[in-house]
This record gives structure tokens, C-alpha cells and sequence, in this order.
């Protein structure tokens, strides 16, 4: 493994960050190590900061108006972590999701004063913030898209694509809940692999 500064360093230089503007940047930030099922954002409170994943793999969650766990995003090594606050503005940082650790993770926490440095200070921010917004966009429209479009089964097999092995790394019970059916049903499917593939929306 890289280090973890290093690594967070070779993220950022690919947006034309001058070294000037990394080293200042990363000065801002901590390396920081969670266990498997911490939590680091939690829904509703306010995110002062965001996390880059060096290694581990998370995912973001809500609880559904039943009381029910709905997974809904994964996020892995080499990509920013978040609670979809609103980092325009200082007053409204509440998390819309919380984020709990599936492994081990060590990560590069990046406060809210380092935002607002490269937001005034770093002359790519503007571009990068868009770029990384209309990343997590096209995210969620093909994660849309794929609900219409694609059986549960393919659905199953496109998220191991996006996120390599998360299939071995995460318990199924978990992408289930990502694919909105059943670990039963969709453990029913993948041994039966034959036949339409029927959409169960229901959380456990």
C-alpha cells in the first residue's frame, strides 16, 4: 500500500493541482484509521469534513420510514467519502446519509477549512468540484437508469464492475439491500441463473 498521503497527493495531482497548493492542502489534513462498523458521518449531524479512502471500502446508508436499513452507495480506495452536505455554505453542513466502515479503513480526512482553501486559493477547485458533482450524478442516473432497464441479476454483477470484488468484500445482505431485494432472493437468483428475474422491493 502507498502511503496514504502520497496516495491522496497522486488523486489530487491529476486535476493540475501546482505542488505549492498540495503541500498546503494536505498540511490541513490527518490520516485517520477506522474499525469495521464505525461509523465517520452520521445522517443529520453536521459533516465538518470529508474523508479520501485510501484503503477499505464503505457505504452510505438512511433508515427507510418502516425502520429498515436502505444501503444506498459504496465507496472504495481512490475515492472521496461523504454525507452530501452542502459545503457552499458553513450553516447548512448537515449529512443527508450516514457512512458506516464495511473493513478496516484508513483514510485522509479533509476538514472544512481545506475545502474553503482550495474553493478561494487553488486555481482548479471550481473545475474539480464540478467534475467530481456531475461524477456522483451520473452515479446516481445509472444506478436510476439500471433499476428500469437491467435485471436484478445483471444489477448484481455491473456493481462488482464499479467497485472490483465488492462482491468478496461485502456481506450480501448488504448489496441486497443496495439492489433493493432480499439476501434470499437474491442468493435464489444468482444459483438459479436462468429465467426472468423478478424485482422484490423489500429491506433486510
Amino acid at each position: 500500500m502507498l502511503d496514504p498521503i502520497h496516495q491522496f497527493k497522486m488523486f489530487l495531482s491529476k486535476y493540475g493541482y501546482t505542488e505549492s497548493d498540495l503541500n498546503q492542502l494536505v498540511s490541513m489534513c490527518e490520516v485517520v484509521e477506522f474499525k469495521k462498523g464505525d461509523i465517520t458521518i452520521k445522517a443529520g449531524v453536521k459533516q465538518h469534513q470529508i474523508y479520501f479512502i485510501c484503503k477499505g471500502i464503505v457505504r452510505n446508508y438512511i433508515f427507510t420510514n418502516d425502520g429498515q436499513v436502505k444501503t444506498n452507495g459504496f465507496r472504495m480506495e481512490n475515492m472521496t467519502s461523504t454525507g452530501y452536505s452542502n459545503y457552499n455554505y458553513a450553516e447548512d453542513l448537515k449529512a443527508k446519509t450516514s457512512v458506516e466502515c464495511l473493513e478496516d479503513c484508513i483514510m485522509i480526512k479533509i476538514p472544512f477549512n481545506a475545502i474553503q482553501f482550495m474553493v478561494h486559493n487553488c486555481a482548479n477547485s471550481e473545475k474539480v468540484g464540478r467534475l467530481i458533482a456531475e461524477h456522483h450524478v451520473m452515479e446516481l442516473v445509472d444506478i436510476l437508469i439500471d433499476m428500469e432497464t437491467k435485471s436484478l441479476l445483471e444489477r448484481y454483477y455491473n456493481l462488482d464492475k464499479k467497485f472490483p470484488n465488492i462482491i468478496q468484500r461485502v456481506p450480501q445482505h448488504i448489496i441486497a439491500s443496495f439492489l433493493g431485494t432480499t439476501p434470499v432472493h437474491l442468493s435464489r437468483i444468482k444459483n438459479a441463473k436462468t429465467g426472468p428475474l423478478t424485482f422484490v422491493n423489500k429491506f433486510e
